[in-house]
Order: C-alpha cells, then structure tokens, then sequence
C-alpha cells in the first residue's frame, strides 16, 4: 500500500470520526414535538417584576389599557369613561348578591370613593390620576395542565397617594396557553419572551419590549391586554381602596370585578366575591356569625376548611421535615370553598382575621386535626389559624404582618407589606416581595427555561378526605380559545354580539339579550369554579 493511499484512507477516517463526534455533540435522537432547546439565560428580577415607575408612565398609561380593554370588550359601543364608572358606583353599594351561592351579602359603602369623577382616573395629572408603578410575570399561577399561563398584571396607583387618600388598580390578565395540546410547554413563547428580559441592557428596552407584548403580542401570542383576559372567564381587576373620611368607619379594604355586560349589553366591571377570602363570620362562634348563613352553611364550610384547606395550609412542612421557613411561604396555599367568599376583605386590625375570636370548637377541632396528621410538627392551632389568615387578601396585605398574626410556626414569620400595599405610588417593593416572593418566581422561571416542565410541589395525602381533583389532563386542541375552558364563552358572546347588532325592530330583541346573558354568566362562572379546582403546576391551589 503506497503512503499516500495510507494517508488518504486515515484522512477519511478522520472526517468519519469527527462527523460521529460532530453529530453526537449536535444529538441525533428525535425531540419531544414542539419542544426546542431553550437558549441559556439567567433570569434576573427584569424577567418578574418592573417597577421603575417614569419608564412606565407613558407606554403602560392607564387610558391606553382601559381604552384597549374597551375596544376588545364587544357589545354595545360603551367608553372607558362609562366602564370606568360601573366601578365607582358599586362603591355606593351596600350589598351584593353572590353568583354561586344566591345570598345577598353585605358590604360597607364607600362615600369618598363612589364620588371620585370617573374621567379623572383617565388623566394622570389628576390628583386621582391612576399612574402605572409595576408589572409583574405570574406564570408560577399556572395550573398543571397548561390550560393557561398564569397572570401578567399592571398595577395603578392613585397619584395622590395621602394617607387616607390612597387607591390601587390591579388589571391581573390570565393569558390562555397559545397551544394547550403542549400542556404547560405550550407556554413556553410567553415565558421565554419573559426570560429575554433578564438580558436587556436598559430598563427602557425592557419597558419596550413589553409595551409590545400587552398592548400588540408577539409571535403566536395574542395581547395580553385584552377583555377577554380580564373575566370572561378567566382573569380579573382587584381594586385596593383607602380613600375614607374615618378609618374607624371606612377601613381600607380590597374587591373584586370581572368584565362583563350590563342589562343594555355595555361592557362594565362586575362586582365579584374576592378570592380565598371567606366571610369572617363563618370562622366565629354562631352567636357572632352572620344570619345570612344558615347551620348547615357552617358546618359544610368548616368541613371544607377542616378538610383539604387545612391541609393545603400545612402541606410544605409534611413533604419537607427541613423546609426553610421562606418556602414554608411561597408554599402554603388553601384553596377554600368559592360560595363561602366575601366581596370585600378588610386589611385594616382584625375584623377580618380568622385568628381573631375564633369559634372555640372551631379551634378545637383544628388541633385535633393537626394532631392526626402524624407526619407533621412544629404548627399549633394558632399558627394554623395565622396561616389561614394570609391566604386572604387583607391578610396577604396587611394583618396577617402585624405582631401576634405572623407566626406561621416552623420558623416561618409572615413578612411585612408596606402599610396595606406591596408595591406603593413610588414603585417601591414589600419586603414580602423583595426577600420571598420574587426569589422564587425567579426560580420557577429559570427552572421552566431549561426544562420545560413544572417542578411541582408534592401534595401530601389528606386523611379523610375524598379526592376530587381530576387527573391532569392535557387538551388536544392547538389553539388558546379553543379550549373547553374559553370556547362556550366564547360562543355565547358571539351570539350576544348577533342580537346586538339586530335591528330594534326586531320583536324580542330585548329578551332575547337578557337571556344570552344569563347564558354568558353562567357559562363564566362555571369555567372559572372549574379552572380555579384544577390542580396548580407550583402549589396545590392558586390564588394570590
């Protein structure tokens, strides 16, 4: 054999093996479907949380959202001013019928706030101008089966901001997964969008990038800022109020509202009972308990709390014996049963912390519970009873901080808010934030940029209870709206939008609405009751 064909054969060998080698590097092996190697990124605070509050002002300006969510609300031709309006009348309310349960329910009016001039909310030089002072990434809301994305949220702010002059404004859009049939990896655009942020030079390009995404969307993601997105059926606005003459009679207070349609067919924001906050009278003894509530009204909620919240509220410690008390936090959920919630939670002392008087067989029975779970220690009824507290939203903002409601026992201490707000008129952050809650959102979103899967809590069992909670299911449709969540909605307001549009002449067109929206209603509190009992990617059940 000449030298030369010896080289030439060792050359092609050479080239055969670095080929193998070049492959094996690339990876040859088939990809799960839809699944792309994220780029690396390390996720900073820019991916979660943008509070710099003059380069928000413009791009993120109250009356381009409100503007917005009118312009994709559909019905008939309203304003934001109008919308504005059905927001500030309910202030002047003092009860409220609740959508899954039939009971009238009692609220306080709030004189101050029924009175301020809707149009001034649009006009930011107003002393009640609403300013925008943050932005916030929720994907760690997302439920396990991907049917949606979590919340991205705008917070508004009253630029007044005196002591009892102080009002905020929360749009918390939930976005529909672009395509479901991918489960929680069908987010992966939205979040990845998110991610990219940790790598903007300026908070400016930042700020830009997701003017793009609420406002216009991006590649197979529709706009964040978008009726839909805001109540119908998922979503909602949380309203955070202390604007009051007296705070002894008008304490600072937080509601609730989802998009809807008043009896003319207008786009407005509906009064709806706030999340995970259960009338306080349910957790008192029946002689301090509410007559709206009948004897098996309470013992089925206390059942309930007995039941599965309570062992929601203790389920870190059960799967960790060395959890840290901060993941004690970001882990605690509860998961309380919807028809019992309020329409208002009350931040301001303790008419609303369900530590504060409670039914002493209540209390009782919770240590006997706790006892029985034989894999937990270190969390007294008390500190039980703390832990509900901070499920509720007057309590995640204010009393549940305050000394004697802060011992979640296991080390854990409820951090302080900044006076009834976690982001206030300056774009200053909780210390609750801050030190727990952004730390771990950043480890969510840097966990689900290299692998594309939730790193689910562990739900430990709960004696005695049945579980109801279905299988995780993942839709095969591809597309957002298509999914069983959102497309009976969808349906019912399109044939809303064809009875509008009909001639007045038209006999009973009048009843013909009426009816619609009550199908429309129904058909939202049914997909949102359903959404809300599915099973969360990061906690057991989601609210916060």
């Amino acid at each position: 054999m000449s030298t030369i064909r010896f080289q030439s054969i060792i050359s092609r060998s050479f080239l055969i093996l670095l080929s193998i080698t070049v492959v094996s590097l690339v990876g040859c092996g088939k990809k799960k479907p839809g699944y792309e190697d994220p780029k690396p990124v390390t996720i900073n605070e820019k991916s979660i949380a943008i509070h710099n509050i003059d380069a928000l002002a413009k791009p993120f300006a109250f009356a381009k959202t409100m503007d917005q969510v009118v312009a994709t609300a559909g019905g008939a031709p309203t304003t934001s001013v109008a919308m504005l309006k059905s927001v500030v009348d309910s202030f002047a309310e003092n009860a409220f019928v609740h959508p899954i349960s039939g009971k009238t329910i009692d609220v306080k009016p709030r004189p101050l706030e029924s009175a301020i001039d809707p149009g001034d909310l649009l006009n930011p030089i107003s002393p009640d101008g609403m300013i925008p002072v943050g932005l916030f990434n929720r994907f760690d809301l997302a439920p396990a089966d991907g049917s949606n994305c979590g919340e991205y949220r705008i917070v508004y702010a009253k630029k007044s901001g005196g002591r009892l002059d102080r009002m905020t404004m929360i749009f918390e859009a939930r976005v529909p997964n672009p395509n479901p049939s991918k489960g929680l990896a069908g987010c992966a655009s939205i979040t990845d969008y998110w991610a990219e942020r940790s790598n903007d030079a300026t908070i400016a390009q930042v700020v830009a990038a997701l003017e793009q995404l609420y406002y216009k969307g991006i590649p197979s993601v529709e706009p964040v800022v978008q009726a839909e997105n805001y109540g119908l059926p998922m979503g909602q606005l949380r309203v955070n109020l202390f604007k009051t003459p007296n705070p002894g009679e008008v304490p600072w207070a937080l509601r609730e509202f989802l998009v809807s349609f008043d009896s003319d067919g207008r786009a407005v924001f509906k009064p709806e009972p706030v999340d995970d906050s259960p009338t306080v009278s349910l957790f008192r003894a029946v002689s301090g308990s509410s007559s709206v509530f009948s004897e098996e009204d309470r013992n089925h909620f206390h059942t309930s709390f007995l039941g599965q919240s309570l062992c929601n509220l203790v389920n870190p410690d059960r799967i960790n014996k060395n959890i840290s008390a901060d993941d004690i936090i970001n882990g605690i959920s509860a998961g309380y049963d919807p028809r019992f919630n309020d329409f208002e939670s009350i931040s301001q002392g303790n008419d609303d912390n369900p530590a504060t008087d409670t039914d002493p067989q209540l209390l009782n029975q919770v240590q006997t519970r706790l006892a029985a779970l034989s894999d937990l220690s270190g969390v007294s009824s008390t500190q039980l009873m703390n832990r509900a507290g901070t499920m509720t939203c007057g309590g995640c903002h204010q009393f549940s901080a305050e000394a004697g409601n802060n011992d979640l026992g296991n080390k854990a201490i409820w951090p302080a808010s900044l006076g009834f707000v976690h982001i206030d008129e300056s774009g200053a952050l909780s210390p609750l934030l801050n030190e727990v809650f952004i730390p771990k959102r950043i480890k969510i979103a840097q966990q689900f940029k290299e692998n594309r899967a939730a790193f689910q809590q562990e739900t430990a069992p709960c004696p005695g209870v049945t579980v109801t909670s279905k299988k995780i299911v993942v839709s095969n449709v591809t597309k957002s709206r298509e999914h069983n969540l959102y497309k009976n909605v969808d349906s019912i307001r399109k044939k809303m939008q064809e009875v509008i549009q009909t001639s007045e002449a038209q006999p009973d067109k009048s009843n013909e609405l009426q009816t619609t929206l009550q199908e429309l209603k129904e058909a939202t509190d049914l997909a949102r009751q359903q959404e809300s009992a599915s099973q969360g990617a990061y906690t057991p059940a989601r609210t916060h």
